[in-house]
């Protein structure tokens, strides 16, 4: 044996990557690569819109491996974490301003899915996986991470007009509140949005006694971490991720 590598199929046309570490014992990195390029193949060839694998930051072995089995760099991806205690000595802050809020109860899925493809627009997380999917497809994978919680799930407006959305779902296993997707469309960026939606998504996190509040963000969106490192999240890991999809893959074919 010289290399191990699987896909995990997701729902909404995604697949996650694991694979050997290339700096194991007995790991061959060429083997690795030629295993990640079949199988990824075999997978896209499957139906699925795109692959991702990930690494921790400064593994060149892993970069290079990926990198010869057709995958292309996406971000680095920063976990971070709010801990939101049992009894607060104050009261979070839950000011919302001009924006009206409606949960999942009160709006149709394709409602929700044009709100979430306007607001990639000009957006700095994650810009090479715009336009891979539908938006069905991206809300079953959204509904998928985590426990799916539509009550927690909300469109901001501003005068009847669609300005942003926040989804928060539970973790499957710890006892906190997981934000699996924060936009804002371009027009109404700036205007303090994403504070109002991630202090009602602590809040509501908290009265449903939940221990802390995580989410993700691309490294390369300042605006976004600025926001959250005001409210308090803090840094709790950091991965690299790559993408492979079935036009990368044509593309290296010819």
């Amino acid at each position: 044996m010289r290399a191990v590598a699987m896909v995990v199929e997701m729902p909404g046309r995604a697949g996650m990557v694991f694979y050997s570490p290339p700096g194991a014992v007995g790991v061959r990195t060429e083997a690795l690569a030629a295993l990640l390029r079949a199988l990824s193949a075999k997978a896209l060839e499957g139906g699925n819109a795109f692959l991702q694998a990930t690494s921790q930051p400064g593994d060149d072995k892993a970069a290079e491996v990926l990198a010869a089995a057709g995958y292309d760099y996406l971000a680095e991806l920063i976990s971070m974490r709010l801990e939101l205690p049992a009894a607060p000595a104050v009261e979070r802050p839950t000011t919302e301003g001009p924006w009206r809020f409606r949960s999942a109860e009160s709006f149709a899925e394709d409602e929700l899915g044009k709100v979430i493809v306007a607001t990639y627009e000009g957006s700095l997380d994650c810009p090479a996986l715009r336009g891979l999917r539908s938006a069905d497809d991206i809300i079953a994978a959204h509904k998928a991470n985590g426990v799916f919680t539509p009550a927690t799930w909300w469109i901001a407006a501003r005068h009847d007009d669609p300005a942003g959305c926040i989804l928060v779902n539970d973790h499957s296993i710890d006892p906190v509140a997981v934000v699996v997707y924060l936009g804002v469309l371009e027009a109404h960026r700036g205007q303090g949005l994403a504070r109002a939606m991630i202090r009602r998504a602590a809040a509501v996190a908290q009265q449903r006694r939940r221990a802390g509040l995580t989410l993700a963000v691309d490294d390369r969106n300042h605006f976004a971490k600025n926001v959250y490192v005001s409210e308090g999240f803090y840094e709790i890991e950091r991965r690299i991720a790559f993408l492979i999809t079935p036009r990368a893959l044509k593309k290296q074919a010819s």
